[in-house]
């Protein structure tokens, strides 16, 4: 029975692999009480991988349950919203919209609202049969029912929004690097809020495998950070990737957009990347990615995970500090 505390149980879903961690909030503290994970090798064996780190995760029926829902089930939508369209209507608006332009009935889809600017929304879409299914799948591997479900990148925004609470950040631009899934994310804000999200695919995993091969380094010490040799061997993807990034963004923002950005922020997941990122971010001489703050999360716990945990916190209160 949780009376002093209330437990997170948090089930991050990756592509290339899966995260469980068990988090307690003490008033408005949240630590990590454990974690586990597993890589998922091959196609189709995330069930296997979740059935498996059910075996050895603590549960509790009180536990609030939150999981990330992978992007390749959620669809962004960027739809015109007249300012007459109030926030309550505005979720059925969308739904009718998005059926209209995908030829689907609404009923068959989930819509949520990411984020709302002047005349445009940002929305999440998927079919209500995938999250039902994916609930289904995690109830079949042994967890408790989800009582949250988000999708992947909004894990992300968590930590973003918690580790820069102090600063004013009005328009900037930020970069969600993914390397547990094959997607990273760049994504502007103007006056604090969301005002596009683009997708982009990461070949990030295809070079692990090469180093695992090529150095003979496991890929399971990759992701734990327990790797004895110093990590300079990835700064020829980074850079490459840099560049990538560079072009994405170019897409994403129009030369008036650009000039009025005042500030760029960089998520690393898995967080020990972090140092030769910045070593790799500070040569680099892009056109936009140029004065990037790469945000130090600390600990031992990966992004995506700390941010369900905080995800499942806020359902019991405010998160005001973190033990990690």
């Amino acid at each position: 029975m949780q009376i002093f505390y209330n437990d997170v149980l948090a089930i991050d879903v990756n592509v290339h692999a899966v995260w469980v961690g068990r988090g307690r909030k003490r008033g408005g503290r949240l630590s990590l009480v454990s974690q586990s994970y597993e890589v998922v090798e091959g196609v189709d064996k995330t069930f296997e991988v979740l059935k498996n780190l059910s075996k050895s995760v603590k549960k509790d029926e009180e536990d609030i349950v939150v999981a990330s829902l992978p992007m390749e089930n959620v669809l962004m939508v960027n739809l015109k919203v007249p300012r007459t369209v109030t926030s309550k209507m505005v979720k059925d608006y969308a739904v009718i919209e998005v059926a209209r332009n995908l030829g689907i009935l609404p009923e068959q889809l989930q819509v949520a609202l990411f984020s709302r600017y002047e005349d445009n929304g940002l929305f999440f879409v998927s079919k209500k049969d995938q999250v039902k299914d994916f609930v289904n799948k995690l109830k079949l591997s042994g967890f408790p029912e989800a009582d949250v479900v988000v999708p992947d990148v909004v894990k992300y925004l968590e930590v973003f929004e918690y580790y820069t609470r102090k600063e004013k950040v009005t328009s900037a631009l930020l970069v969600i690097c993914s390397f547990l899934n094959d997607y990273y994310a760049i994504l502007t804000l103007r006056d604090g809020k969301y005002t596009s999200c683009r997708l982009i695919f990461s070949s990030f995993w295809d070079y692990l495998y090469v180093v695992q091969d090529t150095r003979g380094i496991p890929i399971g010490e990759m992701l734990t950070g327990n790797v004895r040799e110093n990590l300079s061997f990835l700064e020829p993807y980074f850079l490459d990737f840099l560049a990538e990034l560079d072009r994405e963004a170019k897409l994403s923002l129009d030369e008036a957009k650009l000039s009025m950005l005042d500030r760029q922020y960089h998520l690393i997941d898995l967080h020990f990347f972090s140092d030769v990122y910045k070593s790799v971010a500070g040569k680099y001489e892009g056109t936009v990615l140029k004065r990037g703050i790469v945000l130090e999360t600390g600990g031992k716990v990966p992004c995506g995970l700390l941010g369900l945990l905080m995800r499942g916190g806020r359902e019991l209160g405010k998160v005001k500090s973190l033990s990690l």
